[in-house]
C-alpha cells in the first residue's frame, strides 16, 4: 500500500472527491470519522476497469459540514444530487459501515441512478445489548467529544494486539479519526448509531443487484446481518471474509477487490443489456 497525495475536486454542493481510472462509474463512500483515503487499497485495482469516484462524506475530510444531514436519507440526498449533476450516469455504489447505509438507501430510493450496490460491513437489526452500547457511546460523544473517544472505535475495528500490516492500518485509522472535523464526526456518529438498517419492505422491493460483504469476526456488523439482508433482497447475495474484523477493505483487500470487480462487472453488463431491450 502506497498512500499518495490525491488530487481532490470540490463540487458546487460542497462534496470533496477524487476521480481515478476510466470506464463505468463506481462510487465509494467511507464510514464515520474516516475519509476517502480509507479506500486506498481499492483504488488501483478498481480503477483498472472503472471510473472510481471516492467521496469524503459530508462533514468529513474536505467536504463541507451540512447541517441538514440529520438522518441517512439526508446524507443520501447529498450524494444523489452530486451524482445527478456531475456524474450524470447510473453507478454501482459501494459503502463501508455507515457508508453502506447510505449506499443501500441510495439503491432503494434512486434505482434509476443505481446499477448495483455493494454493502460492506453494514448493520441490520442490532441486538438489544448492541443498541444499548451504541446509544451509550452516542451520549458520551455528545457530552464530551475528545481525542480518546474519537479514536476508541479502532480497538473494535482490529484484532488487538495488532500485528503485521494491521499495525500500519490501525495507525492510519487513528490518524484519520483524530483529524476528523469534530462537528462532522458528532453528527454522523449519532445518525449511524440511531439507524438500524433498511426497512424490510424496502429490501424486499430492491430491484437492483446487491452484495453484502462482512467479516466473520466483526463484533458489530455480524455475518448474520449481511446474510439476512441478502436473503430478503430479490437479487441479493452475501460473502463473509474469514479471519477479518471491521476494516476488511483495508486488511483483506486482496480478497474483497475481486468480489467488488466481478460484482460491478455483472451489474454494468445487465445495465447494457437492459438499455438495448
Amino acid at each position: 500500500m502506497i498512500l499518495k497525495t490525491l488530487q481532490r475536486f470540490k463540487s458546487p454542493l460542497g462534496l470533496s472527491y477524487v476521480k481515478l481510472g476510466q470506464g463505468p462509474s463506481l462510487v465509494l463512500i467511507h464510514g464515520v470519522g474516516l475519509r476517502l483515503e480509507a479506500w486506498v487499497n481499492q483504488f488501483e485495482a478498481l480503477s483498472q476497469n472503472y471510473t472510481v469516484y471516492a467521496v469524503d462524506m459530508p462533514g468529513h475530510g474536505e467536504s463541507n459540514l451540512m447541517k441538514e444531514c440529520t438522518d441517512i436519507s439526508k446524507y443520501t440526498d447529498v450524494i444523489a444530487r452530486w451524482i445527478k449533476t456531475e456524474l450524470k450516469s447510473s453507478v454501482v455504489i459501494a459503502g463501508h459501515s455507515m457508508g453502506s447505509m447510505i449506499a443501500l438507501n441510495f439503491a432503494i430510493r434512486y434505482p434509476k441512478l443505481c446499477s448495483g450496490v455493494i454493502a460492506l460491513n453494514s448493520v441490520y437489526r442490532r441486538s438489544v445489548e448492541a443498541k444499548k452500547a451504541v446509544l451509550a457511546r452516542v451520549q458520551q460523544i455528545k457530552a464530551d467529544i475528545n481525542p480518546e473517544n474519537v479514536t476508541a472505535p479502532v480497538a473494535r475495528w482490529f484484532d488487538y494486539p495488532v500485528q503485521g500490516n494491521d499495525v500500519i492500518y490501525a495507525d492510519l485509522c487513528c490518524q484519520w479519526l483524530s483529524q476528523a472535523p469534530l462537528d462532522g464526526y458528532r453528527q454522523a456518529y449519532e445518525v449511524f448509531c440511531l439507524n438500524d438498517g433498511p426497512d424490510e419492505a424496502d429490501l424486499m422491493h430492491l430491484d437492483v443487484p446487491a452484495i453484502f460483504i462482512t467479516s466473520r469476526d466483526d463484533p458489530n456488523s455480524l455475518p448474520s446481518m449481511s446474510e439476512e439482508m441478502a436473503r430478503i433482497c430479490p437479487h441479493g447475495r452475501s460473502y463473509i471474509v474469514e479471519n477479518a474484523r471491521h476494516m476488511a477493505p483495508l486488511t483483506h483487500s486482496s480478497e474483497i477487490n475481486p468480489k467488488m470487480i466481478d460484482f460491478a462487472s455483472s451489474c454494468f453488463s445487465q445495465s447494457e443489456e437492459m438499455s438495448y431491450e
